[in-house]
């Protein structure tokens, strides 16, 4: 009696309920992975250029800093010509001389390889993606002189935004009147 009362227990599931809720998962995956996966492209869009803001950011306070020591204007610093400055600059900051410039005809790189006194500001793999580049041009108003930097960070390939931050130095050597 108790063979029979098993064999009459149906309390299972069959293979076609099996199917249908497991193709019931797949679209509920499906769509939500549709739904996800734009979400990260776009967070990671944001947190690359979070980093760049943060990298553009120390490295013109780097050279806002430095050009703020300068200790003779850069119109007579030797071999300086008349502004706009771009790409090469060399100035006296106290008893040290500093030069930024932006190397050009590397072997790997063509351009956009910032430089002081000889050494990369950045890391080089950035330069693998990225162009640095700055301005440096006379912002004198009302008889003070004063410079404008400006500097750039772009993508190499063109593709994207291009992130710049403008800043007005007033160095040492003009507060001495």
């Amino acid at each position: 009696m108790t063979m029979m009362k098993v064999l009459k227990n149906k309390k299972g599931i069959t293979l076609v309920e099996l199917m249908v809720g497991l193709l019931l998962l797949s679209i509920i995956v499906a769509a939500a992975g549709s739904t996800i996966a734009p979400m990260l492209k776009v967070y990671s869009k944001a947190n690359e250029i979070a980093e760049w803001n943060t990298l553009l950011d120390n490295l013109a306070n780097q050279m806002v800093s430095d050009l703020s020591e300068m200790t003779v204007p850069i119109e007579d610093q030797p071999g300086a010509g008349a502004g706009p400055w771009s790409d090469n600059i060399t100035f006296t900051a106290g008893f040290r001389t500093i030069t930024y410039a932006v190397s050009k005809d590397n072997p790997l790189w063509d351009d956009g390889m910032l430089e002081r006194n000889g050494i990369l500001v950045l890391p080089e793999d950035f330069y693998k993606r990225k162009i640095v580049s700055f301005i440096l041009n006379d912002a004198g108003n009302h008889g003070e002189i004063a410079y404008m930097l400006t500097v750039r960070i772009e993508p190499s390939d063109g593709e994207g935004a291009t992130i710049s931050r403008d800043y007005a130095v007033r160095p040492l050597v003009l507060n001495q009147d």
